[in-house]
């Protein structure tokens, strides 16, 4: 989930998830709450996944 919801972000389209319209980040942290949306990103990071395929 973090690395479909980081995409517009790492593409340079927003700055933050939230910011994208297309995307589901909204409903995301709405049903999930900020604070364990946090959990969930400092627990899964980014990094490197998918690196190439969408480049």
């Amino acid at each position: 989930m973090n690395y479909i919801h980081h995409n517009p972000v790492k593409h340079g389209y927003v700055q933050k998830w939230h910011e994208w319209p297309f995307g589901s980040a909204i409903q995301f942290l709405e049903k999930t709450g900020q604070e364990e949306a946090a959990r969930i990103w400092k627990a899964y990071p980014v990094r490197d996944y998918g690196a190439g395929w969408d480049d």
